[in-house]
């Protein structure tokens, strides 16, 4: 009979986990390979190693949680979301063609960031289909490391050859990445990643920073893990973490369904307690000069800020 352990299975937004800000972790019980929530490949080496899925499509936890640490890990706040559409007159008759304007833009984008000093620009694209009529359109979280004119205007074609005038394909919307909360990118990866009418995936560019896993065994009792899976036990999970997560803080925990075993186990989300500090502290000023401002004014406010959840506007 297999002796049963409860591991910690640990992933985060850094090849070096002490430069990590944002974690996930699930605990489970654990007897052998088949009881992992999430398949983790071995090099030949023997080291496991976090990778990045073959097709890069968010279909299915291990995508969308290797896109959403991903992101984390390269981008924050003052980076840009850009939304790009097409006009009827320039709307790709397939996917492939679709594929070759963003490329193009993004080459664009590559070439002018060069003409400014940075010879590797950041990015992550989402291409993705209208749920109303099915429209292809694109998302991409850029490096701020240009104007947002220049971003906006190169989303445009020339009119004719060797000459300036140029005719925008579409609607291209460039907006800087605000803190709205501590959890302002974990809001902004559930966009990008939200259920797609179709197929959804992304590309992203050299370079970046790309997440790890690591895991530990016998991290806690069984009588404790089932106070954290089965009863929600939050005291419990708070003692976890700062025993194995010390300077590290919960944004969100709940137990999911192991869909190999069919077994519960626990899933949490955390922040490094700095960061969060940071981000609450931007978050409360931004309320407190609001909230001065509408007394000024003589006007009835509303406050939008919430700690938990998906809330208000994404930047």
């Amino acid at each position: 009979m297999k002796n049963t352990n409860v591991r910690q299975r640990t992933y985060y937004s850094n090849r070096d986990i002490r430069n990590s800000d944002y974690r996930y972790v699930d605990i489970f019980q654990y007897s052998g390979y088949e009881d992992e929530p999430i398949r983790i490949l071995k090099t030949r080496n023997g080291k496991e190693k976090f990778t990045a899925p073959a097709k890069k499509v968010m279909n299915d936890k291990k995508s969308r949680l290797y896109f959403d640490l991903l992101l984390k890990g390269n981008f924050g706040e003052n980076d840009y979301f850009v939304s790009l559409t097409y006009s009827d007159k320039f709307l790709p008759e397939s996917e492939e063609a679709a594929e070759a304007q963003i490329k193009k833009y993004i080459k664009d984008l590559r070439k002018e960031a060069k003409r400014r000093g940075v010879d590797n620009l950041k990015y992550i694209y989402v291409t993705e289909n209208g749920k109303t009529r099915g429209r292809v359109h694109h998302h991409l979280i850029l490096q701020n490391c240009l104007p947002r004119d220049v971003v906006e205007g190169l989303w445009s074609k020339q009119i004719r050859p060797f000459h300036p005038e140029r005719e925008m394909i579409g609607w291209c919307n460039a907006k800087r990445i605000q803190v709205t909360g501590p959890d302002f990118m974990i809001r902004i990866s559930k966009y990008l990643s939200k259920d797609p009418a179709g197929r959804k995936r992304w590309k992203q560019s050299t370079g970046l920073i790309l997440p790890g896993t690591t895991k530990a065994d016998n991290v806690c009792s069984v009588k404790q893990f089932e106070q954290m899976s089965l009863f929600g036990n939050t005291i419990e999970l708070e003692k976890f973490v700062k025993k194995h997560h010390r300077g590290f803080v919960i944004l969100e925990a709940e137990k999911e369904l192991n869909e190999f075993t069919g077994q519960w186990y626990v899933r949490m989300q955390l922040m490094r307690k700095t960061l969060w500090q940071k981000t609450m502290a931007i978050c409360e000023a931004r309320e407190k000069a609001k909230l001065d401002k509408a007394e000024e004014l003589k006007i009835p406010y509303v406050p939008e800020f919430k700690i938990n959840g998906i809330q208000g506007v994404l930047w």
